[in-house]
């Protein structure tokens, strides 16, 4: 896949890097440009199905960046104001990613894109949704957010995993309450990863800080909300959410909800489904 390496800075002086990919021919739609977000722990050039959207995308039109967000990988080191920091999906604060998205907004900007969707993957539909609920980014015309996770401490409480979810939520306050809010627990839930305990109960803690759901009402531009058939029906992470869905998106006057049948959170074997169903999304909306 030919394209280009690049990166961009974000307002609060982040440097971040990514791959552009040209528009292939004139825009078909409104859209002209797209930024491309990996979830939990990803980055631009290890997702298959990110970089076959951006490939989909490029060649009907719209111009499309796959950007690393500060909290790529596990661990990280950022150049943030001329110094290292170290960031990365164990220690970062999801609360930062719209700062993320808009740096790469900006590069687009830069690009000659003066309307720009915003396509995230799991917690980078997250960051992406969060980006526009409540205001109206500039040059940011819509979201397309792939597999949301609801990071909602009740649900994971109540589901068949929530002893164990409770049981780790709790050590991690423990270390807080001892001054080792940045110690890394090995978590099994809800899925294995390293994870620093205070980002922990930032994400999953009683507050619900990142619940999409719960600030959906804030959200007035145009949003495709994908799910994949096999994660609302096998995934622990996801139980009860398919009812949940029903319930607050029907008949919201913004939002857009589908399914792809067979498809699991990464879709494995649906990537050009996926991509058939965004911009089939796109042409009916823009």
């Amino acid at each position: 896949m030919q394209g280009e390496l690049v990166t961009t800075q974000t307002g609060d002086n982040v440097r971040l890097n990514g791959f552009f990919l040209e528009r292939r021919q004139t825009p078909l739609t409104a859209v002209d440009g797209a930024v491309v977000m990996h979830g939990l722990a990803g980055n631009f050039y290890g997702s298959a199905l990110l970089l076959n959207l951006a490939r989909q995308l490029a060649d009907s039109g719209i111009s499309a960046v796959v950007g690393n967000s500060r909290g790529h990988d596990l661990l990280n080191l950022t150049i943030r104001s001329g110094r290292s920091q170290t960031n990365g999906a164990s220690v970062e604060d999801v609360a930062e990613g719209p700062a993320d998205l808009l740096g790469w907004v900006d590069f687009l900007h830069r690009r000659q894109c003066e309307r720009v969707l915003l396509v995230g993957h799991s917690l980078g539909a997250i960051k992406s949704l969060l980006t526009v609920a409540g205001s109206l980014p500039e040059h940011v015309v819509g979201v397309a957010a792939l597999s949301p996770t609801r990071l909602n401490h009740d649900q994971f409480a109540q589901s068949r995993s929530g002893p164990l979810f409770l049981q780790t939520l709790a050590d991690a306050r423990l270390l807080c309450e001892q001054g080792k809010s940045q110690e890394l627990l090995r978590i099994q839930f809800p899925f294995p990863t390293l994870m620093a305990a205070q980002a922990y109960l930032d994400k999953y803690g009683p507050g619900n800080r990142f619940d999409w759901l719960g600030w959906i009402d804030q959200i007035r531009l145009p949003t495709l909300v994908l799910f994949g058939e096999l994660e609302l029906e096998e995934n622990p992470a996801f139980e009860g959410l398919r009812a949940e869905l029903v319930q607050k998106l029907a008949g919201h006057p913004s939002i857009e909800w589908q399914e792809v049948p067979r498809a699991d959170h990464f879709y494995s074997a649906t990537v050009l489904v996926a991509a058939e169903r965004l911009l089939d999304w796109v042409h009916r909306t823009f």
